[in-house]
């Protein structure tokens, strides 16, 4: 059981203020500096610095915070374990991109549900930045990601492969027949916010050919996949995406792929899950179960 210390110096990493940390633990300032103290005169370090009356983590603090959390993260995980064993149900939180949330996880987790009917699930669905964002903070145990990710911070197991296309609706005129990346940049783009993991995967590819985003004539920012998918549909622009997300689209005619020469990118979607996870044989065990990995 870890030190409830610990809980207020993460708190204060959290809030980077005193009384905001105090209010929200529900304790006394000066009790949240008895606490802050304490932690720094065990691991004689100094956690934070002071300028006015802003507060700053010194490189210390960092690692501090890091660690911590880590120690925190795991001790939760435990305890959820350990109520799964005592009343024999899983519980399982983790995150997954729109993409991934919208279109390929309903049959994996419809199966499972059949067999654990007595299971807790809880998903959030989110881009990429969030979701890397609530893993660190130990709010999900692991993520489907579609986007990059700093790798070395990160274990993953590959989830998909999947062919990312650029598409256009049934009825769409180009007003000349597009022979490369360039010749589509008069079009109108309809693309996700900046944070998404299919808008990164198209920076990527588009930077292999010295072009970025803002190329674009006219561009058209929508944070839901299925709006953009609508209005491919209805001749309002182009959009690249996983195939797999109009895969009945492409099939019914209302969408078609733009046979772009020389294009043919893949992406690699990926479970991941932080490095410092202490169960993760636990983890990994779960993630086959529910995604035959």
């Amino acid at each position: 059981m870890l030190d409830h210390r610990i809980l207020t110096f993460l708190t204060v990493c959290d809030e980077l203020n005193f009384t905001r940390a105090a209010q929200k633990l529900h304790i006394s300032q000066p009790a949240v500096s008895q606490h802050i103290q304490y932690i720094e005169e065990y691991y004689q370090v100094q956690a934070f610095r002071f300028q006015g009356k802003r507060i700053f983590l010194t490189e210390a603090g960092i690692l501090l915070r890091d660690s911590l959390t880590s120690l925190y993260n795991n001790e939760m995980y435990l305890k959820e374990q350990l109520m799964s064993i005592t009343d024999l149900k899983y519980r399982v939180h983790f995150g997954a991109t729109l993409t991934v949330g919208e279109f390929m996880i309903a049959e994996p987790l419809s199966h499972f549900l059949a067999a654990h009917p007595d299971s807790d699930l809880s998903v959030t669905v989110a881009n990429t930045e969030l979701l890397l964002q609530k893993l660190d903070a130990g709010e999900i145990d692991f993520a489907i990601l579609e986007g990059n990710y700093p790798r070395h911070l990160y274990r993953h197991v590959p989830y998909a492969n999947e062919r990312f296309i650029p598409i256009c609706g049934e009825r769409h005129v180009f007003k000349k027949t597009p022979r490369s990346l360039l010749d589509l940049t008069s079009e109108r783009l309809l693309v996700r916010e900046s944070g998404s993991g299919t808008r990164r995967i198209l920076e990527d590819a588009m930077a292999e050919y010295d072009l970025g985003i803002e190329n674009f004539r006219h561009i058209t920012t929508i944070g839901n996949m299925n709006t953009i998918i609508d209005m491919v549909q209805n001749s309002c622009g182009i959009t690249f995406l996983y195939e797999t997300a109009v895969k009945e689209d492409l099939k019914s005619g209302a969408i078609r792929r733009i046979p772009l020469p020389g294009w043919d990118i893949r992406h690699e979607i990926s479970i991941v899950w932080k490095k410092d996870h202490l169960f993760e044989e636990a983890l990994l065990g779960l993630i086959q179960e529910l995604f035959h990995v």
